[in-house]
């Protein structure tokens, strides 16, 4: 059996710390909006306070007083002066220039040595737009993850009645759950909040609205964050030409992302999903309620 079994060739999953990396809209108007439709009055319940009439003054007498000589000059006609130039902070740089102001913005946090892997090579924003969109659609992003992956086969434990997964084999992944979990996510959003008009640039490539990636990044954690508790040492494989499959339909049809986040064992997938949440939320809260 291939490591990457059961079913399609798989990759660790380190989705849910990646799509932080992002290192992305214009929701907080829409929440703003609704909050107004919700809470506030509606435009026909609203009635305009009737004007006062209109008075016309009375009359004054307007005293005529012929023009002098010195009256009739023009008077002297002062330019404005134009308003300073304020210098901008920061500016935002261009796409293919990003990736030092990237590694600069999170230099100070730690990311540890997967983290620093990902911020080596260039393109640092494409490659986590494309990361975004692949995990969107169920898929796990093989050649854009900075782990390789494990050395040792994909174990499984066979009694002569079922084959399942050895439990051996989830030790594989320990070291990438808690990588997870030492992370501050909190923190690296925020320090990559400023680029987020690039990430969405970026993810315009793929013929997308721009402002799409925010809800792309929501996609693709929940996809994680909803994978199934499912004990895969108790869930029967069957083999299909070369690779194992689940027996069990509703498990060999989720997403590939989820097959690989169940192949990592109970423990390190509670991590996974656990982060998954939080990034989430925190996406939500510091990403998507920014205008």
């Amino acid at each position: 059996m291939t490591e990457n079994s059961p079913g399609t060739p798989q990759q660790p999953n380190t989705t849910a710390s990646s799509r932080v990396l992002l290192i992305g809209a214009g929701l907080i108007s829409a929440v703003i909006g609704a909050a107004v439709f919700i809470n506030g009055p509606s435009p026909a319940d609203i009635q305009p306070e009737p004007s006062p009439p209109l008075v016309s003054p009375p009359p004054t007498a307007i005293e005529l007083i012929p023009a002098s000589d010195e009256q009739l000059d023009a008077p002297e006609v002062i330019a404005p002066s134009d308003p300073p130039i304020e210098p901008i902070e920061n500016p935002l740089p261009m796409l293919e220039e990003s990736d030092d102001p990237v590694r600069d913005a999170l230099g100070e946090i730690p990311m540890g040595t997967i983290g620093q892997q990902y911020l080596i090579p260039s393109n640092i924003i494409e490659r986590s737009a494309s990361l975004i969109y692949l995990t969107s659609k169920g898929d796990v992003p093989y050649k854009l993850l900075p782990v390789a992956r494990p050395a040792k086969p994909f174990s499984i434990s066979d009694d002569g009645t079922q084959v399942v997964a050895d439990a051996s084999g989830f030790a594989r992944y320990d070291a990438l759950a808690q990588w997870l979990e030492s992370l501050d996510l909190g923190t690296i959003l925020l320090s990559l909040q400023p680029f987020l008009p690039l990430f969405r640039e970026a993810w315009s490539y793929y013929g997308e609205p721009p402002e799409d990636f925010d809800f792309a990044v929501v996609i693709a954690l929940d996809l994680i964050a909803s994978t199934p508790s499912v004990d895969t040492t108790e869930a029967r494989l069957i083999k299909k030409e070369a690779v194992w499959i689940y027996e069990d339909p509703s498990i060999e049809g989720l997403a590939p992302i989820q097959k690989q986040v169940l192949r990592m064992g109970p423990n390190n997938a509670a991590v996974v999903k656990s982060k998954a949440d939080e990034a989430q939320a925190l996406w939500r809260q510091q990403i998507m309620a920014t205008p």
